[in-house]
């Protein structure tokens, strides 16, 4: 495999000139070996970095060697999970838009998760919010649920948030090396059951971190030494070794460090293009806000109909439940009537069957009474006795009791009772209905 050095030392003599005659050597250089060995130029140098070059100055012999910073380039937008593990990176996972991806920080020593994440397990009792990519690893790609009940999201979802196809996703996985499960661009269908909508809105995923807009591309260090050395063998050997990485080298050289570069490339401001997509994403952004906030308005005058259709349901059954119970009560004073007016009529009929009777028995009992020969009825006698302090008259023969008091006053025979002779007492008439007759029976 040939080693190709993508970084050239630069000293503090040489100004931006040069870093563009290096740029423009080496990509006229690949464009030339391309139509040699038939293949693809402009995706040579887009993988090899050597669109934008940055310049940076050598350091000084007296200044200390910095560290290494390694700078590992990032995807454009979110990629799914499908089932990749890195045991160097922290064993969390990260939300990432609702896709539940393995955290990318790098883990230090023994410890299991990055500084951050371990701040947020110890919280949770030592695992973390939407757990690890070792519980992710146990279930399916797309049978995970975290601890708190959550599911990924499905991928389709992310592709329509950031407004990506298919192509745009294999094409982004094809620059780091990512197998995309094809079952992530299946759309999941949709429930049309109707009836009332869930009141639960679907919490929306978050944005990817970054700054919004155009993502910007791995920019490269170019430092060159010294005239003799293989610009285009450096550029070759250092892409196939250290892509997608950023690295400062200590240089060879000497200069003084009080000077500073005036080559030193100013900061790039942003293109049209990359302030129309953050104009695009405010907008996108505020259009998803108002629909959201249209939803839960929908949302609260559904809920205030339903309330109203259910209060007018109430008082419909609340009347129509008075009414039958006004009904019922009718028919019930109806067929009181009725039956009172049944045993009056009886009542009628059997007196009139009584009288009928009465009177047909009235010539056999004169007949009767007619050939039998009159009995002289002996008169009653009676005599004054007093009983519980009240004077009352008592009848000799029948035992009668009448009242003292009509009798003097009135010279009425108002009979009150009947003496008992086994109890030595009078037996008072409550009903005052009974006839002489009744007693005499």
């Amino acid at each position: 495999m040939m080693n190709f050095e993508s970084v050239v030392y630069v000293n503090e003599q040489l100004n931006r000139l040069m870093v563009n005659a290096a740029q423009d050597l080496a990509q006229r250089s690949i464009k030339a070996c391309a139509e040699h060995y038939n293949f693809d130029a402009e995706e040579a140098v887009r993988l090899l970095g050597l669109v934008n070059v940055k310049l940076n100055r050598a350091r000084p012999v007296d200044e200390k060697p910095k560290k290494v910073k390694v700078i590992v380039a990032k995807a454009s937008f979110p990629m799914p999970y499908n089932g990749e593990f890195n045991d160097a990176c922290c064993f969390a996972l990260r939300q990432n838009s609702g896709l539940y991806t393995q955290c990318q920080a790098v883990r230090k020593g023994e410890a299991h998760f990055c500084k951050q994440c371990q701040v947020l397990a110890d919280k949770t009792e030592g695992v973390p919010e939407y757990g690890t990519i070792q519980m992710r690893q146990a279930t399916g790609i797309f049978e995970y649920t975290d601890p708190k009940g959550r599911k990924p999201v499905a991928y389709t979802k992310v592709m329509k948030k950031y407004k990506i196809d298919q192509e745009k996703v294999l094409e982004e996985a094809g620059k780091f090396n990512v197998q995309i499960n094809a079952e992530h661009f299946v759309v999941a269908e949709v429930d049309s059951k109707r009836g009332r909508p869930s009141s639960q809105k679907e919490k929306a995923p978050k944005e990817a971190k970054g700054t919004k807009g155009r993502p910007k591309k791995a920019k490269k260090v170019l430092q060159i030494e010294g005239d003799d050395d293989d610009l285009f063998a450096s550029l070759v050997a250092d892409a196939n070794n250290n892509s997608g990485e950023e690295a400062v080298i200590a240089p060879k050289g000497s200069s003084d460090s009080s000077k500073k570069t005036k080559s030193e490339p100013k900061k790039r401001g942003k293109s049209e293009e990359e302030k129309e997509v953050e104009r695009l994403a405010k907008e996108a952004e505020k259009a998803e806000k108002e629909a959201i906030r249209l939803q839960e308005k929908a949302d609260k005058d559904f809920k205030l109909a339903v309330e109203k259709l259910e209060k007018e349901q109430k008082k419909q059954l609340e009347d129509e439940a008075r009414a039958a119970k006004k009904e019922t009560e009718r028919l019930e004073r109806e067929a009181k009537k009725l039956a009172l007016e049944t045993a009056k009529k009886e009542k009628e009929e059997k007196l009139a069957a009584a009288k009928e009777s009465k009177t047909k028995k009235a010539p056999a009992a004169a007949a009767k009474a007619a050939k039998e020969p009159e009995v002289e009825e002996e008169p009653d006698v009676v005599k004054k006795i007093e009983f519980e302090g009240k004077k009352y008259l008592k009848s000799k023969k029948s035992g009668i009791i009448y009242d003292y008091q009509e009798y003097v006053k009135n010279s009425e025979q108002v009979m009150v009772g009947k003496w008992n002779e086994s109890k030595n007492k009078i037996d008072f008439n409550n009903s005052g209905e009974e006839s002489e007759e009744e007693y005499d029976m």
